[in-house]
């Protein structure tokens, strides 16, 4: 764990008049480096962002899906209030790149623990977060617009550079064959949240207490947001709880429809955004038990593909 650098406090104090009183490393999140520091007595979050992992262009939409999640909050919705929201990234003389936000409070559950009222506040917060995502003009999010050739082509070149017997190969080679650009184009598209998982989401007894982590908000299939949560949450020992599901459906319902083809779509859709992501020539015995669950979750639904008419 990493000290709050001396520099990085002096421009807290300097440029958001937040001399740090306390500095906690906090896990979590590739390369960048995060800090709960107390100031004022309150608490915030202090993210360092990477500039081996991230070029000018990447740092441009963070940016934008800052400014998102800062008009989020503004109109109510649970996610973490972005200071200088006029401008969310703050980049020091040296080239340090950071963000601040509130620090949120709550707990984060996982498919052991996750209750079916929390499985229905998540539904209703993540249509509550759609319906403003709607709204957002996509012309300088990440993403956009979205190629349904480019997507087919960049997952067939995945598969051809896996070796042949790499698990979920033979699946993917059957749902490849059947996927054309013209198929993709009936999916949904808008801005989504597009890091929708449990690492990303606090929680108390009733419910959300926040939506957290909108770095990778970009332009995409909508419903990705929608399946990588079931899967995430819904998805234990082979199978999907439909008490789960049925309890997430009654959440979303509140503010937009939500079909069972509609879910179908979501899985499918979560298949063919992940598979390149999880689905890789490396042992899988070596990796962490968060990424083996994600390859598991892709695995299974390659192989399932019939489930999902």
């Amino acid at each position: 764990m990493t000290e709050l650098p001396a520099a990085l406090a002096a421009d807290l104090t300097q440029i958001y008049g937040l001399p740090p009183d306390t500095a906690v490393p906090v896990s979590g999140g590739w390369l960048n480096k995060k800090w709960k520091i107390r100031a004022g007595g309150a608490f915030y979050l202090v993210k360092q962002f990477s500039r081996e992992r991230f070029s000018d262009r990447q740092l441009m939409h963070i940016r934008r899906a800052l400014t998102v999640q800062a008009q989020m909050h503004e109109q109510g919705f649970p996610c973490p209030r972005v200071l200088r929201p006029e401008e969310p990234l703050r980049t020091m003389p040296d080239g340090t790149v950071y963000t601040v936000m509130t620090f949120c409070p709550g707990i984060q559950i996982t498919p052991e623990t996750v209750t079916t009222v929390q499985m229905r506040s998540l539904g209703e917060n993540c249509a509550w977060m759609k319906q403003m995502m709607a709204s957002v003009d996509p012309q300088d999010m990440r993403g956009y617009p979205l190629d349904s050739a480019g997507v087919l082509a960049g997952l067939h070149a995945h598969l051809s550079k896996l070796p042949p017997d790499t698990p979920g190969t033979a699946d993917a080679a059957g749902i490849l064959d059947g996927l054309t650009p013209q198929a993709l184009e009936r999916f949904a598209r808008g801005t989504a949240h597009e890091d929708f998982s449990p690492d990303n989401m606090l929680f108390d007894g009733q419910g959300v207490t926040a939506i957290l982590d909108f770095d990778r908000t970009q332009y995409g299939f909508v419903l990705h947001d929608i399946g990588r949560i079931l899967m995430s949450l819904a998805w234990r020992d082979g199978v999907l709880d439909p008490e789960r599901i049925r309890a997430f459906r009654q959440g979303y319902e509140t503010y937009l429809p939500l079909y069972p083809a509609d879910i179908a779509d979501a899985l499918r859709i979560t298949w063919i955004t992940e598979f390149s992501w999880w689905i890789t020539a490396s042992d899988f015995s070596g990796e962490s038990p968060k990424i083996r669950r994600f390859r598991e979750e892709i695995l299974w639904l390659g192989g399932n593909r019939d489930l999902f008419p």
